[in-house]
């Protein structure tokens, strides 16, 4: 039987490198951090229904205002604890039907499935019209910001606020673990995803500063307002 619910779908960003990389005693114990991880936010949180496939996340909760703040601080936290321990993650959350099971499907699972796989940064986008957001813009839960996407129109959507560490460590941390080898020159495939999530770090920095209201995108692009504050206009 179907419900309607919001609907949470994430990727490890370079999971096939950490298989490729590691040995079979560390490939288990990456698995098994992963898992754990994932384990340890949800029952801090609250999320009940969750699923694992490989570096595969789908959670959901039901159409209410309490069930979608906790989505929101697991994905907070599973972000920001993610990196921490060398998971780059990418998602996406939607409202919308989907049947959950061995088998999980349904419309909500196609949309956050698109909307994950079309951007390009380490971040957890919302749909553009998710419902129930009116009473929770929070610079430190979420954020109207136009998420950078591979393909697709410019346009703001609901992003998912968490920690994003210094530069230095964002780096070290988005190439440990297996995510690359030593020695191994990065692409820019790699190098256009962390500037996009620095980008969105310094946004994060100016709605702070500015105490601006992270219910509005104040730009066009990302770059528009640190281009401003640094008195580029």
């Amino acid at each position: 039987m179907a419900d309607t619910g919001y609907f949470l779908m994430a990727d490890v960003l370079g999971f096939g490198k950490i298989i490729d990389n590691s040995t079979a005693l560390e490939r288990d114990t990456r698995i098994y951090d992963w898992v754990s991880l994932v384990e340890s936010i949800a029952e801090e949180f609250g999320i009940e229904q969750f699923q694992l496939i490989s570096d595969t996340l789908f959670a959901s909760v039901a159409s209410d205002r309490s069930a979608l703040i906790k989505l929101l601080d697991f994905s907070s936290r599973l972000l920001t604890d993610g990196i921490e321990k060398s998971f780059p993650i990418r998602g996406a959350i939607v409202h919308g039907e989907f049947t959950w099971g061995k088998l999980t499907y349904g419309p909500a699972v196609i949309d956050a499935h698109r909307l994950e796989q079309a951007q390009n940064w380490i971040g957890i986008t919302c749909a553009a019209e998710l419902p129930g957001l009116d009473e929770l813009w929070s610079i430190d839960r979420v954020v109207h910001y136009s998420p950078p996407l591979k393909h697709g129109l410019i346009k703001a959507h609901p992003v998912v606020s968490w920690s994003i560490p210094i530069f230095g460590q964002l780096v070290q941390r988005a190439t440990a673990g297996g995510l690359t080898q030593k020695g191994e020159k990065l692409t820019w495939d790699w190098g256009e995803k962390i500037n996009n999530t620095v980008l969105f770090q310094l946004y994060q920095q100016r709605l702070h500063k500015n105490k601006e209201s992270p219910a509005r995108f104040h730009g066009r692009l990302p770059v528009e307002p640190i281009s401003a504050a640094l008195g580029n206009t």
